[in-house]
């Protein structure tokens, strides 16, 4: 072979190896992050790993230095700085980790926390810890709907004031309202979602010899002497830091190759599981704490005594809050926030277990600390309801959600709980809003019988009180107080707002109940064998795959129009499959990667289902970046 023909036919290898080795990093790219590689998710990451939120210049070396050690000395503290009236607030006047703005009040909000009453908006104050804050951060666009939807306040815009921050505890929230009221600050409506910090919370300081009501972590907060092993940590959490900037930096300058990519982000996880480790420390060590992080002391209090002390204080602190509320005209609200080891609270799946469970409950752990604080938090709330406080228990508002929601093994949920819970607690406000003094004297639904078409269909279930005046009120949503119980069990879903999705073919029905009242209202649920739905796409304007079931075999399946390019996935699930999947919907769904470059293809399939449900694949073509180049329809097979 001629020596020009040699070099060709090695570049031409080479490119091969090369073209195989960035689809194997997409294909890494995937499975670390959960959805496919593209040149603005790696810049997104890189930005994230290396602080740099608005695209600002690289600072200068002495810039650099100041920042290092600016976030060294906050990562000690979580980003918090002492306030004379409130314990701690975030740094002012920059960015929550999150990336959201930092007002100069030091609360994670654009605007000022004292807004005015007007005639035409209705003013909410959302306090609490981290739980509270992220409610407001991920879910208050639903909030804000669904409070939208109340009579009472039809022409109002609603304007959500987030008050809550990272680890805050009663009396924080309480102190926080007095001091805005004290400030000129208006507000309509206060919504307080806490209860977890006040009893997980109480082990951190009392190691320390500081009063479990003391804000959270303020020995450390006050700690202006650290030890030499303390100081050691600190540099080298600094360091890190550093050296994670760097590496998000070096990565930038290879941002054309997906596998550079994948492997740049392997190490960044690495490194961040490290910071964290760290931080963990740093937060844990004993700080030089001298009286003006003591205070009182203990008083001979131990972990369980001051746990104790900590439910009563936050009960007088919601007394407090409502009175202080009546002072200025508002309405109060109470919720306990859910938590997933509430027993009975969640049903979980392998996936998120791992996520979201610790796997030792010892002494001071999460775990134990929800199963011995959460009873005395439950007890306490009855006593506020007793006298008169609009308190609600939300520690079953996941009972009925099988799908994944919790994000780590705290107390946190995704943007899918934080609408969960969003919904409940409007529901809840609007029922108080609407519906005081409303006694339900009969209950009906909208429809006679519910007629479910397609197993991608939602249909509201429309259910309807009437009290003795002929007064008709909706009360379909959970948040009502209205429960809902599928018969058979595991035939039907109902959601938040009361609509319903048949995950069977057949016949059933849901027994609804509110004030006392009871209506069953029958489904039928009916579809084709097999269904095609016609909404794939192509992101080129070149051919959509059409996917079918062949002739006379269930778990054999045909596509044709299929691209030439990178790699086909057929995916299959019991739940709809959505044109593009986020990270999120990969949880449940069955997936085979199929060979070839042809235009059409065969593929055999096997999904467990139970007779009757349905079962769903789709077909996603991904290109040699990782980018999905194209979707087939969504394919529903149902086999009784």
């Amino acid at each position: 072979m001629p020596v020009r023909r040699r070099l060709l036919f090695v570049a031409l290898m080479l490119c091969v190896i090369g073209a195989c080795v960035e689809l194997g990093g997409a294909v890494t790219w995937r499975v670390m992050t959960g959805e496919w590689f593209s040149w603005s998710a790696a810049a997104g990451m890189r930005d994230l790993a290396s602080g740099n939120f608005d695209g600002a210049n690289a600072p200068d070396a002495a810039q650099q230095q100041a920042a290092q050690q600016a976030a060294a000395q906050q990562a000690a503290n979580a980003g918090r700085v002492v306030n004379p009236f409130l314990g701690y607030v975030y740094t002012y006047a920059s960015k929550h980790v999150s990336g959201f703005e930092i007002s100069n009040h030091g609360f994670v909000d654009v605007d000022s926390p004292l807004q005015t009453r007007r005639d035409d908006r209705y003013v909410v104050a959302v306090i609490g810890g981290s739980v509270a804050l992220q409610l407001g951060l991920y879910a208050g666009d639903v909030l804000v709907a669904e409070l939208q939807k109340s009579a009472a306040l039809h022409g109002k815009q609603v304007q959500i004031v987030r008050m809550g921050l990272g680890g805050w505890k009663q009396p924080q929230q309480l102190f926080a309202m007095q001091l805005a009221w004290l400030r000129g600050g208006e507000f309509d409506a206060v919504i307080n979602l806490d209860g977890f910090n006040e009893v997980a919370m109480v082990a951190q300081n009392v190691q320390s010899g500081v009063p479990a009501w003391f804000p959270r972590g303020w020995g450390r907060l006050m700690d202006h002497r650290p030890s030499r092993e303390q100081l050691l940590r600190l540099g080298r959490l600094a360091l890190l830091l550093d050296q994670r900037v760097a590496a998000a930096e070096s990565a930038a300058s290879v941002a054309w190759s997906p596998t550079l990519q994948a492997l740049w982000l392997t190490r960044d996880r690495r490194m961040v599981s490290e910071l964290g480790e760290l931080r963990k420390v740093i937060a844990n060590d004993d700080a030089t704490v001298g009286p003006a992080a003591i205070g009182p002391g203990l008083e001979g209090r131990d972990t369980e005594a001051s746990r104790r002390d900590m439910v009563d204080l936050w009960r007088r602190a919601s007394m407090e809050l409502r009175a202080l509320c009546d002072q200025h005209g508002a309405r109060y609200f109470h919720f306990l926030q859910p938590n997933q080891y509430v027993p009975g609270a969640k049903v979980m799946l392998a996936e998120e277990i791992l996520v979201a469970v610790e796997e030792q409950g010892g002494p001071g752990s999460m775990r134990q600390a929800v199963l011995h604080g959460y009873p005395l938090l439950q007890a306490a709330g009855r006593e506020l309801v007793a006298s008169g406080i609009d308190f609600t228990d939300l520690t079953m508002v996941y009972r009925d959600h099988q799908e994944p929601l919790y994000v780590d093994k705290c107390c946190h949920v995704g943007k899918r709980g934080n609408e969960i819970l969003a919904t409940s607690i409007a529901s809840h406000i609007r029922a108080k809003l609407d519906l005081d003094g409303f006694v339900a004297e009969r209950l009906f639904a909208s429809v006679a019988t519910l007629q479910i078409d397609s197993p991608m269909a939602t249909v509201p279930l429309g259910v309807v009180a009437v009290d003795a005046a002929g007064r008709e009120v909706d009360v379909s949503a959970k948040g009502f107080g209205t429960e809902f119980v599928v018969e058979p069990a595991g035939s039907l879903v109902v959601d938040d707002n009361g609509e319903v999705r048949s995950i069977r073919r057949g016949d059933s029905q849901v027994r609804v109940t509110y004030g006392g009242r009871e209506v069953l209202v029958p489904v039928v649920a009916s579809w084709p064998d097999d269904l095609a739905v016609a909404d794939g796409r192509s992101v080129d304007g070149g051919d959509v795959p059409a996917l079918r079931l062949l002739a006379g075999e269930t778990a054999t399946f045909g596509c044709v129009g299929v691209p030439a390019v990178g790699f086909r996935i057929l995916a299959a699930s019991s739940r709809p499959l959505p044109v593009e999947l986020a990270p999120g919907d990969a949880f449940g769904v069955t997936t085979k990667i199929l060979s070839g470059t042809a235009s059409s293809l065969t593929a055999h399939m096997v999904a467990p289902t139970a007779p009757g449900a349905p079962l769903f694949l789709r077909l996603y073509i991904v290109n040699a970046v990782g980018k999905v180049a194209a979707t087939s329809n969504l394919l529903v097979v149902t086999r009784d």
